[in-house]
């Protein structure tokens, strides 16, 4: 619904009557001489003092444009573009309504618009920050009181790829300002960092709805514009605060050509929320200190402002990540999510048992939770919806700056392999002991869950020492053995010994058969045999390495589908008349099932030949 005043419209003309009898403007003074034009202001024309030749009228009256400045409009019947001037001798009282120098661009209409003025500006130096600021004011058909506010918008905006398009998604516009009639809107600024050595600035104003018919008319009036390159300046704080409360400071401003810095805007955010929040507006003060939680990471960012000799201000535009990064305190929980390959697993959830802590991996497999520090044993564990998770990890504690980190590789989904783990001690395992060596679960050093096995050890003589398992793959697509192991104390000399034995079956129609049959009896197809074939691989994982490490093997040729029974024999042997140290090696993890990939089934449609 148009909006409307409680008392009668007197017209546009009960304003400039007001003015001829009173002379005073819409702006708190007379407005000041205008500006000599210095090196830091990048627009032509900014005070609109200079105008184009007319390319139309209006009632009489001349319509022209500002010299260096394009119109736009749009959303409704274009408007009307005039020097005040030529609007106050001839449709006025003489008054013209300016804030500097002695005229401003006026729009008028009595029909809804949206319009202004644009200028396009070159030679700039992309990625250095620059600030538009316009001033404008505006009048919902008369001066007559009330004010009606919400009718007419008011903007500045800057398009840092040079664009000339006012509605294109690159603009970045002020705050609106709906305030009608005066006092003149002087805070419509923005500012941005060139993407180009060309930008662009608007005027826009909004007017929402129709006047009613002259002499009730709509009025904007835009004047006093400057484009200029901003003053620089970045906040700072400590990467890591071991404490909540630290210190932030942004005390290195440098001011751009043309003025000096005058105020700082500060502002922060939590990243756990992602929301920018002021911290500071318009203050003097260079450093003060910021109270966080434990556990969560901060950003800062500051811009400076500057006054500019021309008395105008303008502030340098944010940086949209921040100027710094800081990690209150506390623990951090890190690591990736592999397949029995090694390849990273996205998608995958880890989480604190019995809390609210739960990160999902990226697609390089990495998660990170920051919970609150905890002495009290906590429970991890990993989660997929296709493949296999292994036994969480359990009594993990949480200092005050402490970074744990945990690995994970989830197993295949047809995972073969029985107890894997050693949850549930040696069961599906056979062993082969040597003397008083023999392989056997511990529950400390592990990788996941509560059992791991050990293999050798510190002794006199020579020995071998293993665990075996059998299992039958059916058409499994590049099946490979994953496991994870530690070597105690790391370099010893083994050797550490994983071998693989599988036995395939395939079809033969070359060798020699004994079939009984009558000689009159006819053969519809060869006659075949099936031969088993076996095949080993022996390999040695590395011992000089610290710590759990992972390790996989593929038990045949890739990309290929088998089908047979693998035979897994984990082994250690030491002979000290070889001169080297024992081995004991821990193993926990250990899964045995297909590869990522395979053969794709694609469905063709059926097309009938006419």
């Amino acid at each position: 619904m148009k909006p409307s005043r409680t008392l009668p419209h007197l017209g546009v003309l009960l304003l400039l009557v007001t003015l001829a009898q009173s002379p005073v403007s819409l702006w708190a003074s007379e407005p000041p001489a205008a500006p000599i034009v210095t090196q830091y202001q990048l627009l032509v024309n900014p005070g609109m003092e200079v105008y184009d030749p007319p390319y139309t009228q209006y009632r009489g009256a001349d319509c022209q444009v500002a010299s260096g400045w394009e119109p736009f409009w749009y959303g409704g019947p274009e408007p009307y573009w005039m020097d005040t001037r030529v609007f106050a001798s001839n449709l006025g009282t003489g008054w013209v309504e300016r804030i500097e120098g002695a005229t401003s661009q006026m729009i008028l209409a009595t029909e809804p618009y949206t319009a202004g003025l644009q200028q396009q500006v070159t030679g700039l130096t992309p990625g250095v920050g620059y600030g538009f600021h316009a001033a404008m004011l505006t009048i919902f058909e008369t001066s007559a009181p009330p004010a009606v506010d919400g009718t007419m918008v008011k903007e500045v905006g800057m398009d840092p790829t040079g664009g000339t398009d006012p509605q294109a998604s690159t603009v970045i516009w002020s705050e609106a300002d709906d305030h009608d009639e005066g006092p003149w809107s002087i805070d419509l600024r923005t500012a941005v960092y060139a993407e180009a050595p060309t930008m662009t600035v608007f005027i826009r104003v909004t007017s929402l709805y129709e006047s009613g018919g002259w002499p009730l008319v709509n009025l904007s009036f835009l004047d006093s514009a400057i484009l200029a390159e901003t003053p620089q300046v970045t906040a700072t704080s400590p990467v890591v605060a071991e404490e909540p409360a630290f210190i932030v400071n942004w005390d290195n401003a440098v001011a751009a050509p043309g003025g000096y810095v005058r105020w700082y805007d500060v502002q922060w955010l939590d990243e756990v929320e992602g929301v920018w929040h002021d911290w500071f507006v318009r203050t003097s003060e260079v450093e003060a200190p910021f109270v966080g939680e434990l556990g969560h990471t901060y950003r800062f960012r500051a811009r400076a402002w500057q006054r500019y000799d021309n008395n105008a201000h303008l502030y340098g535009p944010y940086r949209p990540d921040g100027d710094t990064v800081t990690w209150v305190g506390g623990p951090l929980l890190t690591g990736y999510v592999w397949n029995n390959e090694g390849l990273p697993v996205a998608g995958a959830t880890v989480a604190i048992s019995g809390t609210g802590y739960a990160a999902t991996s990226d697609h390089a497999g990495r998660y990170e939770i920051r919970p609150l520090p905890s002495t009290e044993p906590q429970t991890v564990s990993v989660n997929h919806p296709v493949l296999l998770s292994p036994a969480p990890v359990q009594g993990v504690t949480f200092g005050l700056t402490e970074t744990v980190s945990l690995t994970w590789t989830l197993r295949p989904a047809d995972d073969k392999t029985v107890n894997g783990g050693f949850e549930e001690g040696l069961a599906g395992w056979l062993l082969l002991a040597d003397q008083d060596i023999v392989p056997t679960v511990v529950s400390d050093p592990v990788h996941t869950g509560q059992g791991a096995l050990t293999l050798g050890g510190t002794a006199p003589f020579s020995y071998t020492v293993g665990v075996t398992q059998s299992t039958i793959l059916t058409d499994t697509w590049q099946p490979a053995l994953s496991f994870w192991y530690r070597p105690v104390p790391a370099g010893t000399d083994g050797p550490f010994n994983v071998i693989l034995t599988v036995v395939t079956r395939t079809i033969s129609t070359t060798l020699p058969v004994t079939p009984s049959v009558r000689s009159s009896a006819m053969l519809s197809e060869p006659i075949t045999t099936t031969l088993s074939v076996t095949t080993t691989h022996i390999f040695t994982p590395a011992l000089d390495v610290e710590g759990w490490q992972h390790q996989w093997y593929y038990l045949g040729p890739l990309d290929v589908a088998m089908t047979g029974t693998a035979t897994i024999f984990f082994r250690v042997s030491y002979d000290p008349a070889t001169g080297g140290a024992a081995t004991t090696v821990y193993l926990d993890e250990v899964s045995l099932g297909a590869s990522s990939g395979g053969p794709y089934q694609i469905y063709l449609p059926l097309i009938q030949k006419p």
